[in-house]
């Protein structure tokens, strides 16, 4: 029966962590908690699966729950990756169904891929009852401290006559969320309790990334260099600072006149109040935003009225909130095909995205393509957007400040149609990294 196979040799800090935490499991140490923090590309998922695969084979009919904060970034990443550690094996199937998505060896181990939807499930009743030895909580940056505590809770609740200590693993990136405070900031000051191990990451630290992946990264903002590449936790953006960093008023405000004969590009937030649209265009090397309309208390209709008196004859190219995709209240129509119907639009000009992109990593984007692409903004048309632009304020995890929608400032709808325009129409201007 062909095993899995795992070659550490390459990555120095892999083999340390692997062998770190086998002795753990076995108690031949003192570690319960697991680290790996640090840029990205440095092994850290990889290794970490590798040690639950091999911790099913020591400790026959064991249980491990890997979680991420939603069950896409599973199938995205997570699960993509054990299936290549265990590719060509004949050890291991999988019961996939999402409610109940599992590896199981032949050994009568288990490893679970469970989300934690705190959205869903705020006070995460669906962690009462688990049965585990172990948790690996990956990017446990984008968790919530609850399910660390829930992890701690739950730990080696499933018996076994042969039993593993309970272990908790980790994987991060540089963050300023609560795992700073609680790993990174003690492990600094050399003050790390005697029952947790930290292992710092960084590309250089394996032999994979190649040159093309490092001259990709340079094109990044500086600001994620630092963090994600160099693996820097300084805090970038003090309390609360502008979502929108690299945004300039000297640099990206101008007089910019919509062009007719060019394609103008729509990007549409369909918030009934303000229900917001702005207009892009590309033209010698420069992405140009003529106008923001932005409408109180109206209608998807009023809107394209508006947009037809502003852009006379103009050949459109729509994207814009996913939500506008769902049928409204008052006709079968949703709010994309009520556009596509009043400007006889075919579906090729229309670019609609089945969910928006995430405010963490389309933060890192935007500002990257603010740092590297020559941006104007209309400085009278446009004037909504250079007002969120300059106003909008990010949370530590890189989300926007929304503690109160009445007030002008925290509601970044017109940022909203900035950040759908630029990932649905110029996506490729810019190489950044999604974690």
């Amino acid at each position: 029966m062909k095993q899995v196979n795992i070659e550490l040799i390459s990555n120095p800090k892999q083999a340390e962590f692997f062998i770190t935490s086998l002795a753990a499991a076995q108690r031949k140490n003192a570690y319960k908690f697991l680290h790996y923090g640090g840029a990205i590309r440095g092994g850290k998922t990889f290794v970490t699966l590798a040690i639950l695969i091999r911790l099913c084979e020591i400790f026959p009919r064991s249980r491990w729950h890997i979680i991420r904060k939603d069950f896409p970034s599973l199938q995205k990443n997570t699960i993509p990756s054990f299936e290549k550690i265990v590719l060509g094996s004949q050890n291991w199937k999988f019961n996939r169904a999402s409610s109940n998505y599992y590896a199981y060896n032949r050994k009568g181990s288990r490893i679970y891929f469970i989300s934690e939807n705190i959205s869903r499930d705020p006070f995460l009743n669906s962690f009462l009852g688990f049965e585990t030895n172990g948790f690996f909580l990956e990017q446990v940056e984008e968790l919530s401290e609850k399910v660390w505590q829930k992890a701690i809770e739950r730990l080696g609740s499933w018996y076994l006559p042969k039993m593993p200590r309970g272990l908790i693993f980790t994987t991060f990136n540089p963050t300023q969320t609560w795992i700073k405070e609680k790993v990174y900031e003690p492990y600094i000051e050399n003050k790390l309790p005697p029952d947790t191990f930290f292992m710092r990451a960084l590309p250089t630290d394996s032999k994979y990334v190649s040159e093309d992946q490092y001259t990709g990264w340079k094109s990044l903002s500086e600001r994620y260099y630092k963090q994600f590449i160099e693996g820097d936790w300084t805090d970038f953006d003090g309390a609360e600072g502008r979502w929108l960093f690299a945004f300039s008023e000297n640099k990206n405000v101008a007089n910019v006149e919509w062009l007719p004969n060019e394609i103008t590009h729509l990007s549409f937030d369909f918030n009934r109040n303000p229900i917001v649209c702005s207009a892009w265009q590309y033209v010698d090397d420069v992405i140009r935003c003529p106008r923001v309309i932005k409408l109180k208390d109206s209608t998807i209709y009023r809107l394209c009225q508006q947009i037809e008196q502003c852009f006379p004859n103009a050949i459109f190219f729509v994207t814009g909130d996913a939500s506008g995709a769902v049928p409204t209240t008052i006709s079968n129509l949703n709010n994309f095909e009520v556009i596509k119907n009043y400007f006889r639009l075919s579906q090729n000009q229309m670019k609609v995205s089945r969910s928006n992109p995430r405010l963490e990593f389309s933060r890192m984007f935007c500002n990257t393509m603010f740092e590297q692409v020559n941006i104007l903004i209309d400085k009278e048309n446009a004037a909504p957007l250079i007002y969120d632009a300059k106003n909008v304020k990010a949370k530590s995890d890189n989300t926007i400040v929304k503690d109160n929608r009445n007030i002008e400032s925290q509601q970044a709808d017109t940022l909203d149609t900035m950040r759908y325009a630029f990932h649905a129409f110029f996506k490729d201007f810019v190489r950044t990294i999604e974690s």
